[in-house]
Order: structure tokens, then C-alpha cells, then sequence
């Protein structure tokens, strides 16, 4: 069984983590019940702060950072407004503040990231858009600066970290096509800088064999940056003399794009093509015809980022590594 974290604490007695913190260290500001009621909770789940813990009680600013990146992003951040508003609400159930801090890409981030730990600023990082070699992730763990990375490196040294199983998302979506009767399934890829364009791609592929399906490279498109690489994509895929039934696409709006790149060859998407993207952007059930595509569960998510993060600013030795299943959403764009 995994040992008792505040988090468990708090939940138990039904207050926040700060509430649960404050009754634990005998503050002065919380009431004989609340403090009963915690000591209860913690009796009850064996739980034992660590000698880390303890060194930072009465140290801490009640602000976790989030620090993502501006400059060179991805087509999936249209989702920035949607997960800042759910990470923000997490953080106000665990009685935390959250401060935004964007990086800007190629900028040395050690600095920053000083400034904001070693001056108390904020008492630990949320990092976000990570690369398959980063070495935020190195640095951090090689300084020992408590972070929760939202999502996964190459990094061989253990680190916290929630993702989510894009894998098992675009497994999903392909074997959906699959089962529609597809057989050739193109695939447009997002940048591979970022490690979760690495693990959609091995969800293709894992699909494909999983449904006895060679993979046909000459149906896939990785790396497309833009509007304009991933239409032209799709026009040289729609061109060749045996064209592919189905597109899985790494996110919306690569396959909104897609979607208008076959209606200027004249087919109806949903009909005579069919679709499926990963992210389920606002717009995604908007579009004509409404996409099928991958949703990504931010409410599990963020909670598991701020619990997992008040693990590793309590001390936690053994960092938490977590995989949150998302989910596939049916609409028309499948055909």
C-alpha cells in the first residue's frame, strides 16, 4: 500500500491541504474541532511527515507556477485557455494559488526557474510541452526543485510527472476506423520535437498491428507544423493511385485542415473520407461535419498535477508517475 500523503490527509477530514498542513503543525489559526478532526484522519492512515516536510512548514508562498512555453507551439494549444481555467480551479481546491509564468522557447529557463523556487515566489513548477530530450527536466531534478512535469521525457532519471496515454488515445481512433472497415489509414503527425507526438504515432502503429494492417510509410506524414504542410499532405496522399479511406490526424486541428483540403479535391468528409482527430477542442463538435476525436480528461489531470506536486514539495523520496486514460468521442466526421 502506498504511504499516506497530506493530500489523503485532507481529503480524509474533509478540509484543504493548507487547512490539513496548519492542524498537523499546531498552527494557531485553526479550531480545536478542524484540528481533532485532522489528527483523526492522520492516525487513521499511519501518516508520517517526512523531516523535509517538516524543515518547510511556516516557508511556503501557497503558489504553484505553471510555466509553459510561447513562441514555437503546437496546434493543440488552442486548449491554453481551457486547461489554465480547470488547473486554476484545482488549485483553489487544495487552498493554492497559481501563477502563470511562460518561457519563452530557446530562452535559458535557469534563471527563471531560480527566481522562482530559490525566491519563494512560488513553492513548486508545473511544466508543460514536454520534448523527447529536455533539459528542464535535468536541470531540475539535478537541483533538486520540486516539479510535476505534464507529461514525459527520455530523462533516465526519476521524476514526477502525469501524461496523458496518448497511446492508447489514438489506438482508439484508428482501431474505431478499423472497425469501420478501413484499410488504408493515413496518418498526420505533429512536431516530433514534443514527446507526445512520439507516443499518438506509436498508437498508429500499435492500432495497425493490433487490426493485422501493414504499415504503408508512404501513408504517414509526420512533423507537419502548419496549415499549409498538413493540406499538402493530404493532397498528395488523396493523389496517389490506390488514396487512403480514412486520415487520423494528432490533433483537431490537423484534421479540420484535412477536412478542407478534401473538400477542395471535391469529397465530403464524413462521407467519402473519413476523419478523426485527438484533443476535442471546443470547435470540434462544431465543425462540419462535427469530428470524432479524443478528449482529454483536464479535470482528472489537473487534480492529479497539484496532488502529485504537494507530494514532491512535502519530500515525497519516490515520485509519482501517472497515466490518465482519455476518452474517444464519436461523432460524424467517422463515417
Amino acid at each position: 500500500m502506498a504511504k499516506a500523503t497530506i493530500v489523503d490527509i485532507a481529503r480524509r477530514a474533509g478540509v484543504g491541504v493548507g487547512t490539513a498542513s496548519r492542524a498537523l503543525n499546531n498552527a494557531p489559526d485553526v479550531s480545536p474541532a478542524t484540528r481533532e478532526r485532522v489528527l483523526a484522519a492522520a492516525a487513521e492512515l499511519d501518516y508520517h511527515p517526512s523531516a523535509v516536510a517538516r524543515r518547510l512548514q511556516g516557508q511556503r508562498s501557497g503558489v504553484i507556477a505553471y510555466v509553459p512555453e510561447v513562441g514555437d507551439q503546437p496546434a493543440g494549444d488552442m486548449q491554453f485557455k481551457d486547461f489554465i481555467a480547470v488547473l486554476a480551479r484545482s488549485c483553489a481546491r487544495y487552498d493554492l494559488d497559481l501563477l502563470i509564468h511562460p518561457l519563452r522557447s530557446g530562452a535559458d529557463f535557469r534563471q527563471d526557474f531560480s527566481q522562482l523556487l530559490r525566491g519563494r515566489r512560488a513553492d513548486g513548477l508545473i511544466l508543460a510541452d514536454l520534448r523527447v530530450t529536455d533539459e528542464r527536466v535535468t536541470y531540475l531534478t539535478a537541483e533538486q526543485l520540486p516539479f510535476v512535469a505534464f507529461g514525459r521525457c527520455a530523462s533516465p532519471v526519476p521524476y514526477a510527472y502525469v501524461d496523458l496515454d496518448s497511446q492508447a488515445g489514438t489506438f482508439a481512433s484508428v482501431s474505431h476506423l478499423i472497425e469501420r472497415g478501413h484499410q488504408r489509414i493515413a496518418y498526420l503527425g505533429m512536431p516530433l520535437a514534443y514527446s507526445y507526438a512520439h507516443h499518438r504515432y506509436a498508437g498508429y502503429c500499435q492500432a495497425l498491428a493490433h487490426g493485422n494492417l501493414a504499415l504503408d510509410p508512404a501513408l504517414v506524414f509526420n512533423d507537419l507544423h502548419t496549415e499549409t504542410e498538413t493540406r499538402a499532405a493530404v493532397r498528395q496522399l488523396l493523389q496517389m493511385p490506390a488514396p487512403p479511406g480514412a486520415f487520423a490526424a494528432a490533433s483537431d486541428l490537423h484534421a479540420i485542415y484535412a477536412m478542407r483540403a478534401m473538400e477542395d479535391f471535391g469529397f465530403r468528409p464524413g462521407r467519402d473520407l473519413a476523419v478523426v482527430g485527438f484533443d476535442d477542442l471546443p470547435l470540434a463538435a462544431h465543425t462540419r461535419p462535427s469530428l470524432t476525436t479524443v478528449r482529454q480528461p483536464f479535470d482528472a489531470i489537473c487534480d492529479q498535477l497539484i496532488a502529485t506536486l504537494l507530494d514532491v514539495i512535502g519530500g515525497d523520496s519516490s515520485p509519482r508517475q501517472s497515466l490518465v486514460a482519455p476518452e474517444l468521442v464519436i461523432r460524424e466526421s467517422s463515417g
